[in-house]
């Protein structure tokens, strides 16, 4: 190693890169920056700024710090709304199947009280065939049915 490189090599080992490490430097906001005020100011770049909620209406800087809380109650507002849509849908869903088995089954009492009926008339002619074939073989004679009147007792 020569003189120079040591001369080098003990320079560079009392020199501190840590420094920077532990200390609080402020962030930095390009916004606020007066600098950079010639670049905010072009309409494409405020249009974009306002886009994305940095800005205002006016050209005012937003401080997402300063109005977190309100997005949040913003947020949680939003999530509410949703939260009751979706319960409000399931309660509409609900109805309708409901209403939808209440059709139903009025349209199976129909049916099944359609087919009973069918089923007495179809009785009734089948068993008008019957006697209609028994009389006209002899085996029975027709009778007229009358109704019976009660008879009472007066008491003296």
């Amino acid at each position: 190693m020569s003189r120079r490189d040591q001369y080098l090599s003990k320079r560079e080992s009392g020199f501190n890169t840590r420094f920077g490490i532990n200390a609080n430097l402020s962030t930095y906001n390009a916004l606020y920056d007066p600098s950079m005020r010639h670049f905010f100011e072009n309409r494409g770049v405020q249009s974009h700024l306002y886009r994305t909620g940095q800005i205002d209406k006016a050209g005012r800087v937003i401080d997402l710090d300063l109005n977190k809380s309100k997005l949040m109650i913003i947020e949680k507002e939003f999530r509410n709304a949703e939260r009751n849509e979706s319960s409000r849908q399931k309660e509409e869903e609900e109805m309708r199947r409901r209403v939808q088995l209440k059709r139903h089954q009025a349209l199976d009492k129909a049916r099944k009280e359609e087919k009973l009926i069918r089923i007495k008339e179809d009785r009734k002619i089948r068993q008008e065939i019957v006697m209609a074939t028994r009389e006209a073989q002899g085996l029975i004679v027709p009778s007229v049915k009358t109704k019976k009147k009660k008879v009472t007792m007066k008491k003296k």
